[in-house]
């Protein structure tokens, strides 16, 4: 099974001990056994704090180029653990990377924010919020070279108030921005692993360039993908009671919506596959000059 494959997620949200056993993730609890084979893990959530793992374990872990989360008292991922140099030519691609030129970089900067844009105002379409839906489009129309006229901010500060509220803010405690936070690092961690595996320097973005920032790159290549997310919140806002912290069946269907069938281009794939196909796509675009792919709702 090659790394494009993987589709496996797992959350660990009790007290266990993780180990090694025979090319499988052996989990031991208290009342239960399993085993989990490692070709198949995209990644692994550890969200209680009394897990504990072999060194072995972390080692095919990275063999396998499966990326393990680490998680605060909020129970939200605060770490990542990541393969390091899983690609063949990694100091070429490298070294064509930092040699991008920067209107090559405006360029699919550009693209990014349009696309990111565009799958928003579908949200809100399907959400019924035509007039905003097609007030949104027109701002992707008119996203310039490196998003110079700031459209990616203006289109997220109608976008979010429509969603849910005049009153919104993404600063807020409240359950929707649990959520979003949640559903935004697990896509995350799965767009840090496809960066890593292509070879690709993680901290050189093209347009995030925050010194203390290692994962500047996978914080551009999100940007398509978040709408898939609100999409998932916003559905999972009708059983909302208030509370801002999530239950286990919130963070459950925020990692099953990785297996939510999106279109790369007019190829229809799993949202986790998806994100390898764009960061491949992104590769191409950056050292060859190819199309950048477009990622889209199924």
């Amino acid at each position: 099974m090659s790394f494009d494959e993987a589709f496996k997620s797992v959350i660990i949200a009790n007290d266990a001990k993780l180990s090694l056993k025979q090319n499988h993730l052996h989990i031991s609890q208290s009342d239960n056994e399993a085993n989990l084979y490692l070709k198949d893990l995209a990644f692994i959530i550890l969200e209680s704090p009394q897990i504990t793992l072999t060194s072995a374990l972390l080692s095919a872990l990275a063999q396998h180029n499966v990326v393990l989360l680490s998680c605060d008292e909020s129970h939200l991922p605060n770490g990542v653990f990541m393969p390091f140099l899983t690609h063949f030519q990694a100091a070429l691609t490298a070294k064509e990377q930092l040699g991008a030129k920067p209107q090559t970089k405006a360029i699919l900067w550009q693209r990014i924010v349009k696309n990111k844009i565009r799958n928003q105002a579908f949200v809100l379409r399907e959400a019924g919020f035509d007039k905003e839906a097609d007030e949104l489009e027109n701002l992707a129309k008119n996203v310039r070279l490196n998003d110079g006229s700031y459209m990616e901010s203006r289109a997220a500060a109608l976008y979010f108030k429509t969603l849910f509220g005049s009153n919104f803010s993404r600063d807020e405690l409240c359950f929707e921005n649990s959520a979003l936070n949640y559903g935004y690092a697990v896509v995350r961690a799965a767009v840090v692993r496809a960066v890593c595996v292509s070879g690709l320097v993680s901290w050189e973005g093209v347009k995030h360039a925050n010194a203390f920032n290692q994962f500047n790159l996978a914080d551009d290549l999100i940007e398509p993908f978040r709408a898939f997310v609100d999409s998932c919140v916003l559905g999972l806002g009708a059983e909302f009671k208030g509370d801002e912290f999530l239950q286990k069946e919130h963070k459950r269907a925020l990692v099953e919506n990785l297996q939510k069938a999106v279109f790369v281009n007019e190829r229809k794939l799993p949202l986790i596959r998806a994100v390898n196909h764009f960061v491949q796509s992104f590769k191409s675009a950056l050292l060859n000059g190819t199309e950048l792919a477009n990622v889209s709702f199924a």
